[in-house]
């Protein structure tokens, strides 16, 4: 069992939003008010994500969510009060939702469930005092932002607001002069410079993405009928049918029709796909459907559907991946969630967990097929994700090199072929592939570099970035790197393992045990999952939890999938507990992966992992209990 979380204290940039006069819109027409509140936060939720925030509470219709940067918070609030602008342009005046917004930076209290604290409680008294379709920001925010954004702030003087012992000074932002639409381009182009061309955001009826200098364009008897020859599909292309509700309850068709939107706009959030939006989707709600049919007539090579049902105390989640072209199955998943630990948001977690799962499998099937004659450097990129993806051995790894590579070659601005680069390069340099294995980890920090500097908000980029800072033993900076991949994807499961592995090696594994179970609820049937077993063993092992850590360190075998060290670290904690028979088989297997492989090699790779001295004592047990198990001590 893992120890209970710590409290810990953070600086943080606090987002409290709510609608004004929603109780009088509720009581004039509640479904009507409820539908429009939906169609609404399918639409603003996703910019949270995009300006780098996470979503902290979704209650009713507020929304609560925190941000890493004051900056990312400020301009999110400013497209947030932009866009609902827009729409409510389309709606008559007494229907109309306008959201009043407070932002504060302050210090705040977490675990590793929520956050609370008067950084908080300030941003949400902000946001009462705020006027609708306005923006209240605190002083601390105004101090940070001031001359930085391309907007101006009103002193409005000091409150004292409820439960704050200390006067609050307010400022209200303006832009001056600037129309609805001006405003809208000039957050768009600040937002889009963060996040380039990786991060894609919002609904459309009919979404349509430049990848690799092309447009793909959906062929669909919808379309006008000269862009409607079109006979192949774009790459990453699919549509996600509506859910179905499987609970025998129709009053419990929201959930699965909130799940079946969040699934949507986190889809569309995966670079280079094309998602069919979910007004056209849920067309198809309810009816019998042939997949090849809808693959031809909106023009997309995938179809996911799926369902929900509740069951006692837990809810059940399928999903299922077909290919539209042939009707094969690619994929199924089946998630069961504790409906005791649902709250209103929680279909945002379902989704994020099944789409960060579905960008694994649809880069994979793409990779699968058959390579064009003249690939492009999306292809490239498809084809070198999808043989990293295949496993850890030499070859494959050091074919996806090679295709990286070749993809960089043709388009030198591509983020993910930058980022594939970097990782696999991490890979040849752990698994000691390369006779100059400095340079090979040069590279990778170098292409894991240029990657943020074009994608800032690319959370895959800051996770390699961390692992290249890790093997070159910046702990302190490694962890910064996580913690910020974490801040742009909370559900980042493999950056809460990295960040467990720098809490290993700076003599802090029992803090290392947590992150990486979480990681595991996260992806439960993860590719990487040999790793993380690998990682709760070697945790335990530094810890002397020898039974813990056997446990772990054959179920990391038991993939299939192998890691060297796991076998050095299962003969050590055999050794140690006098089961010799195991001890000397793990060391027989271990040399057949490590041939030449002795006590000395293991002393002189460890000597250079930490110079930390909890660590130090940990890892020498390692190499005593090694030595016990018949390890050579020098060749």
């Amino acid at each position: 069992m893992a120890e209970e979380p710590s409290i810990q204290r953070r600086l943080a940039a606090i987002l409290a939003a709510d609608i004004a006069g929603y109780s009088r819109l509720m009581h004039e027409d509640e479904p009507a008010t409820v539908r429009d509140l939906k169609a609404h936060q399918s639409v603003i939720l996703p910019l949270i994500g995009g300006h780098g925030g996470r979503i902290i509470d979704t209650a009713g219709d507020g929304i609560m969510a925190e941000f890493p940067s004051v900056i990312g918070a400020t301009e999110c609030a400013v497209e947030m009060q932009t866009v609902m602008a827009e729409r409510n342009q389309r709606v008559p005046e007494s229907r109309r939702m306008r959201f009043r917004i407070g932002i504060n930076l302050g210090d705040v209290i977490h675990d590793e469930t929520r956050i609370y604290g008067d950084g908080i409680n300030i941003a949400a008294r902000l946001e009462a005092l705020a006027p609708p379709g306005g923006v209240l920001v605190s002083n601390t925010v105004h101090d940070q932002v001031r001359g930085k954004l391309p907007f101006t702030f009103e002193d409005v003087g000091e409150r004292q607001v409820k439960n704050i012992e200390q006067p609050v000074r307010m400022y209200q932002l303006h832009i001056p002069g600037a129309s609805s639409k001006a405003v809208a381009t000039l957050v768009r182009h600040a937002a889009l410079t963060d996040r380039r061309r990786w991060i894609v955001g919002g609904l459309a009826a009919f979404l349509v993405l430049f990848v690799a200098g092309g447009a793909w364009w959906m062929g669909s008897p919808f379309l006008p009928s000269h862009l409607a020859d079109r006979t192949e599909a774009p790459r990453l292309s699919i549509v996600v049918l509506p859910f179905s509700n499987l609970s025998g309850d129709p009053s419990q068709d929201y959930f699965a029709d909130g799940i079946t939107e969040d699934l949507t706009s986190d889809l569309s959030r995966i670079a280079g796909s094309f998602v069919i939006s979910r007004n056209t989707a849920f067309t198809l709600k309810g009816k019998a459907v042939d997949v090849r049919q809808i693959g031809r007539d909106l023009g997309v090579r995938y179809v996911l559907e799926g369902s929900v049902r509740r069951m006692g105390g837990t809810v059940r989640v399928n999903a299922q991946l077909i290919d539209a072209g042939t009707g094969a199955h690619l994929w199924v998943e089946q998630m069961d969630v504790d409906q005791s630990t649902l709250a209103l948001q929680d279909n945002f977690g379902i989704a994020n967990r099944l789409a960060r799962m579905l960008s694994v499998e649809l880069v994979n099937a793409e990779g699968r097929r058959a390579p064009r004659t003249d690939p492009d450097a999306v292809d490239l990129t498809m084809r070198g994700w999808y043989v990293l993806n295949g496993g850890p051995n030499k070859e494959d790894v050091q074919r996806s090199v090679g295709l990286f590579e070749d993809a960089l070659r043709i388009d030198p601005e591509n983020s993910q072929a930058r980022v594939g680069l970097a990782q696999a390069l991490t890979t040849v340099y752990r698994n000691r592939w390369d006779p100059e294995p400095a340079k090979v980890l040069a590279r990778a920090e170098e292409a894991a570099t240029r990657a943020i500097a074009a994608a800032p908000n690319y959370a895959h980029a800051h996770y390699v970035k961390a692992e290249v800072l890790g093997l070159s033993n910046r702990f302190d900076a490694a962890l910064a790197a996580y913690d910020r991949a974490i801040a742009l994807d909370p559900n980042h499961a493999a950056a809460y393992v990295g960040r467990a592995r720098n809490l290993n090696v700076i003599g802090r594994a029992a803090e290392a045990l947590a992150p990486v179970e979480k990681a595991i609820r996260l992806s439960p049937r993860d590719p990487e999952l040999y790793v993380w077993y690998f990682v709760l063993c070697h945790a335990n092992t530094h810890l002397a939890r020898d039974p813990q850590a056997i446990e772990w360190c054959l179920k990391s075998l038991a993939t299939g999938k192998t890691f060297y060290f796991a076998y050095v670290d299962l003969a050590s904690a055999y050794a140690w507990r006098g089961q010799n028979a195991e001890a000397a088989a793990a060391v027989a297997e271990l040399l057949k992966l490590r041939p030449g492989f002795t006590v000395q090699t293991l002393v002189q790779e460890g000597s250079g992992t930490s110079d930390n001295p909890a660590f130090r004592k940990e890892f020498q047990r390692i190499v005593e209990g090694a030595r016990k198990a018949g390890l050579p001590e020098s060749n």
